[in-house]
């Protein structure tokens, strides 16, 4: 096998399209509107939204307030974290602008997450998209990222910056979002939380929180069990989820923070997807060649991570490392497929303090180690692996990378710049040709942004860029049918153009948060199907992505809130066999809201979410319908004994009974796009909190 070195050179082009003159136009109009308002409010009001603090997914002490970019964050209320499910992640983030997450309602394939488009050609996992959870990356060298290791109900808090983010993250970042599963360490938080739930489908749930400062050490922990028969035939799916954290000053300037994560799967069954008139007519049947082969998943995956601050009289110093194990044993019905995984990483930086401006210089290491063996199906044993080695090779992902970030203040204005250079090394060792190939790529990466503060307000424009390489998972699987990498398949490379305004208008109780947007996507990667369900990619083309988010939330009254999200999103070929086409799996359209009220004891939560109609395939010849669902929940907040409180709580899900395919197979063979969601459904428990 040939050794092929490929160099490729982000450079930052004209985003052509009358679209982004009209993106301008349309800020400049809001800002006119909203600037007079906010020059009612006092500037001492700065502080009630606007904090100075940092943001954290960007790895760097950039502040909310001089962050040039498009970020959303918020922390969950005590009432949210009781009476939110949170079996998935799409129940936390579905009033996020830019962000879409899916909930296919199998845990074999996990969550399909998108942010402004990016991402959406994923069959299992994620791709695109950089995750983080608790500081430790979930997202590996090559890009891909499991969710199985989050447990959403833990989550406290979240991040989510919603362009690309490469100059802070490198490979794989067309968005980033980061996860916290630590509360605050206040008087009110529980130091102890139980909480358990019963529902449809033979469905339950237990979780457990510890978090408490003892002799100067911030301790959390958390652990769940989750198990349910699923909706569809063919979905039965067990979860065990924990984690660990402690925090400690070494000395007056060194801090030191240690973090721990485990994810295990004993099983998860693959139902597979249905055609159209399958899905609306019997959406609970699995796909009988799934059902057949006892396809599913399971696995063990075990994270570690440690981060050491020292501050100087220059500026802060910050190491990380991370490493995780992953276990994985996946029956699928054109074979059976074992990977034993290696993977993680450094980073380091500097922060400087004595300078009239932010400065941070860094540098960082990613490695992955994937041990892969897939045999053929065993028809005697389903589920089972059989005798005939089909792949078996080892194969190494590397990555170097050096970045530096400035902020610089003037008055009102604030500049910042980026540059970030990566090296990427791919290879495989084939074991039955006795053959290696590899793959090199170097990209430089640059951002460029603007703020300018109101009384209230932030507005921002940036110029970022990103690229994403193939996984080695997508390289490895060529439709030829040879072993080794994919020597025609190169990475993807994103420029994109935004900008918005965040702020708060205190007289009428209302935040809110408008971006518009253009990015387009150079030698896309597109995949296809076989008629056994095997998936293969190609480079397709570019794309152009334009659209604008708003978010909004209102305090109504004291014991009345409201949040609501629109996205508009328009993701289209710009050149190759789909020229003009939508990009499948992208909806154009999508409306979320929420609202909380607080009767005395009871609190009574209602959520409303519309996603317009998308395409499920590239030639745009079928379409997923528009749909609409209602879920409600409610709380009681009545019992109290001394330092503990019992809360009991009721979930409803699609109140409606809407029938609608929560997710699509982009792609599929035979026009097996559908992926079912589920009908009307409850959850009842409660939740035990101690001081």
């Amino acid at each position: 096998m040939n050794k092929e070195i490929m160099t490729v050179n982000i450079s930052i082009q004209r985003i052509k399209s009358p679209i982004v003159n009209i993106m301008w136009m349309g800020l400049l109009l809001l800002t006119a509107l909203i600037a007079p308002l906010q020059a009612q409010d006092p500037p001492d009001t700065l502080s009630v939204i606007l904090e100075p603090i940092n943001v954290e997914a960007t790895h760097s002490s950039v502040t909310m307030d001089d962050a040039a970019i498009s970020v959303s964050s918020f922390r969950r209320s005590a009432e949210d974290l009781t009476s939110r499910r949170a079996s998935t992640l799409d129940e936390i983030t579905f009033t996020l602008p830019g962000i879409w997450i899916n909930n296919r309602e199998n845990h074999a394939l996990g969550e399909r997450l998108t942010v402004r488009g990016m991402g959406w050609r994923s069959q299992f996992g994620v791709r695109g998209i950089q995750v983080i959870l608790d500081d430790i990356p979930l997202t590996v060298a090559d890009g891909q990222t499991i969710m199985n290791m989050i447990d959403p109900a833990m989550v406290h808090s979240v991040e989510l910056l919603r362009g690309p983010s490469a100059t802070f993250w490198g490979n794989s970042s067309g968005g980033v979002l980061f996860l916290r599963t630590r509360p605050p360490y206040d008087d009110e938080t529980p130091q102890y939380r139980y909480r358990g739930y019963l529902g449809s489908y033979n469905t339950m749930k237990h979780e457990a929180q510890f978090s408490r400062l003892m002799n100067g050490v911030r301790w959390n922990a958390y652990g769940s069990y989750y198990k349910s028969d699923g909706f569809r035939d063919h979905s039965q799916s067990e979860l065990i989820r924990g984690g660990v954290s402690a925090g400690f000053d070494l000395s007056e300037n060194t801090r030191m923070e240690a973090r721990a994560a485990y994810s295990g799967m004993p099983y998860a069954e693959h139902p597979g997807s249905l055609p159209e008139q399958e899905a609306e007519e019997t959406p609970r049947n699995a796909r009988q060649l799934f059902a057949d082969a006892n396809a599913g998943k399971k696995f063990h995956q075990w994270m570690a991570a440690a981060s050491l601050y020292r501050d100087f009289n220059s500026g802060l110093l910050t190491l990380t490392s991370h490493h995780s194990i992953r276990d994985l044993h996946n029956p699928l019905p054109f074979a059976y497929i074992q990977v034993d995984r290696h993977a993680g990483g450094a980073r380091a930086t500097y922060n400087f303090n004595d300078l009239p401006f932010q400065l941070q210089f860094g540098g960082e290491l990613k490695w992955q180690r994937d041990d892969r063996l897939e045999t053929n199906f065993n028809e005697n044993a389903p589920g089972e692996p059989g005798n005939s080695i089909q792949v078996e090779q080892l194969e190494k992902v590397g990555n170097q990378a050096l970045f530096t970030q400035a902020v610089i203040p003037y008055g009102s204005f604030s500049f910042s710049a980026g540059l970030r250079a990566d090296r990427m090394r791919f290879s495989a060792e084939d074991e039955i040709e006795s053959e290696t190939g590899s793959r090199t790529f170097t990209t430089l990466n640059p951002g460029l942004g603007i703020t300018y503060k109101l009384s209230n307000a932030r507005i921002f424009g940036n110029l970022s860029t990103s690229f994403e390489s193939p996984t080695t998972t997508e390289f490895k699987n060529r439709p030829t049918g040879e072993t080794g990498f994919n020597q025609d398949l190169n990475p993807e490379r994103t420029v994109g153009l935004e900008s918005g305004i965040r702020g708060y208008i205190r007289d009428a109780g209302l935040e809110y948060d408008v971006t518009l947007f253009g990015m387009r996507v150079r030698d896309l990667i597109i995949g296809f199907e076989n008629e056994e369900g095997r998936s293969f990619f190609r480079n397709e083309g570019r794309t152009r992505h334009t659209g604008l988010e708003s978010q909004f939330n209102l305090q109504i009254h004291s014991n009345l809130s409201l949040k609501w999200m629109y996205t508009y999103l328009n993701v289209q070929f710009r050149d190759g066999e789909f020229k003009g086409n939508q990009v499948p799996g992208v909806t154009p359209h999508r409306f979320a809201a929420t609202t909380t009220l607080n009767l005395g004891a009871h609190t009574i939560g209602f959520d409303v979410e519309w996603v317009g109609k998308y395409y499920t395939n590239s030639e745009n010849s079928v379409a997923n319908d528009p749909y609409m669902l209602l879920n409600g929940r409610w709380m009681f907040d009545g019992f109290s004994f001394s330092n503990w409180k019992f809360q009991p709580f009721l979930t409803l899900n699609n109140i409606l009974n809407t029938r609608y395919n929560s997710s699509v197979a982009i792609n599929a063979f035979g026009g097996r796009y559908f992926e079912p969601g589920s009908n009307r459904n409850f959850q009842g428990g409660f939740s035990i909190h101690i001081q």
